[in-house]
């Protein structure tokens, strides 16, 4: 069972990546000009809410732009971000402190079937792979969020490194640690608008290259993974072993 079960969601899986296509990007501070060319740069922008027939937003797609103004090439980068919905969240601490609250005073107040963090969160992650970056080079990647509130995609936000490694000038290996070394910039900076390199057409064709290619190469292993797992069954059925 656990077997025809796993098989069931790697269809689902398949048909859904199918369906939906190629769907799919520290703190905030201001730079003021200063150690601008010792960080990477990047920048969140071209915030689109998709939606269905229906007008319900699905998810978020955006671009994530990244600009190496260090002295070393980024061999490899693995970030997320974090968003924080303070509204949203202010509502969630307010429900359970009342649930706190209630249980303390022992109260017959009829308990909410339903709570805000039930259906939805106050964080919002965005994962990020970044590709060899060389000194000086920008490249901008095609990005979604699971979310229907996009508007919070050109806030700040928090950013943890979950891997990383630079080349440093005649090293030929990487070096872990890319501590401080990314800085995000916001629509409210100047620094937004001048600091990055304009992106070509070329450019956005090799983005949506890209994203086309790693959703194919997706649905390609989920298909594979489905198709073997679907001769493990049919190896161990015990009608195959009495046919």
């Amino acid at each position: 069972m656990k077997k025809t079960a796993k098989v069931l969601m790697q269809v689902l899986g398949v048909t859904a990546l199918v369906g939906f296509g190629s769907i799919g990007a520290a703190c905030a501070a201001s730079t003021n000009g200063e150690g601008i060319n010792e960080v990477v740069l990047f920048k969140i922008h071209d915030v689109v809410p998709e939606k269905d027939a229906n007008g319900k937003v699905l998810y978020c797609s955006a671009g994530a732009t990244f600009f190496n103004r260090t002295k070393t090439d980024i061999a490899n980068a693995s970030l997320t971000l974090k968003w924080t919905d303070d509204v949203i969240g202010e509502t969630i601490d307010q429900e359970e402190r009342a649930q706190r609250e209630q249980k303390r005073t022992n109260s017959n107040a009829q308990k909410a079937r339903y709570s805000t963090s039930d259906f939805t969160k106050k964080e919002i992650f965005l994962p990020i792979k970044l590709p060899p970056l060389k000194v000086n080079q920008q490249v901008s990647l095609k990005t979604k969020v699971d979310t229907d509130r996009c508007f919070l995609l050109l806030n700040d936000m928090d950013i943890s490194i979950d891997n990383c490694g630079t080349v440093a000038s005649g090293e030929k290996t990487s070096r872990r640690g890319c501590e401080n070394m990314f800085r995000y910039i916001s629509p409210k900076m100047a620094d937004y608008y001048t600091e990055f390199k304009e992106v070509s057409q070329d450019e956005l064709v090799s983005m949506e290259d890209a994203e086309l290619d790693a959703a194919q190469d997706k649905i390609k292993k989920t298909y594979e993974e489905t198709l073997a797992a679907i001769k493990d069954i049919a190896a161990t059925s015990p009608e195959t072993k009495e046919n």
